[in-house]
């Protein structure tokens, strides 16, 4: 019985881990009030401030992603990835307003998706493998930073021609996670 037990857990903990191949690693959101605008214009925006910027080998295309189960809600996203990094970037109505955030996450590679399946140690042997040049660490920074500042500058052109007061400093500061992975 024990035995069972033991094994259930084991293959519920793979399974979990099977489905978890990226992790968050840093968000930004903000919801201006009293404001509506079309999502997919903004994410033309974004798209465009890219290729202006001239980041080299970005992708993108929208998603569409569910709330959660098979019959919930869903929303369409912009997905930019570059290497490692994806990142979603929401424009949605809210109520009376509108609202924008971006989620960062980073991808696993195929052998930390295998090593994250050995139980209790697999996290730690991932930890010790990913050491990392500062040329790939600068690159993937610039990357990052770069998507943050093209949504905060499609944000600045839908602001300004609407007449709305723009985003100040703290507004356009995005979670601290996304600062120091």
């Amino acid at each position: 019985m024990l035995t069972a037990l033991i094994l259930l857990i084991v293959i519920v903990y793979i399974i979990i881990k099977l489905y978890q191949k990226t992790e968050v690693i840093g968000n930004w959101s903000h919801l201006i009030p009293d404001i509506q605008h079309d999502p997919n214009a903004f994410y033309e925006l974004v798209e465009n401030n890219l290729r202006d910027k001239q980041v080299p080998d970005f992708k993108s295309n929208k998603i569409t992603i569910s709330e959660g189960g098979l019959l919930s809600y869903n929303r369409l996203y912009l997905e930019i990835s570059r290497g490692q990094y994806i990142f979603h970037i929401c424009a949605s109505p809210w109520g009376t307003g509108f609202f924008f955030s971006w989620w960062a996450r980073q991808k696993m590679d195929d052998i930390d998706e295998l090593l994250i399946l050995i139980p209790f140690i697999g996290s730690r042997i991932i930890k010790m493998r990913q050491h990392q040049s500062y040329y790939k660490l600068d690159t993937d920074s610039m990357f990052r930073k770069s998507v943050h500042q093209c949504v905060l500058a499609a944000v600045d052109s839908l602001t300004s021609a609407k007449g709305i007061r723009g985003l100040s400093e703290l507004e356009r500061t995005p979670d601290v996670r996304s600062m120091i992975k």
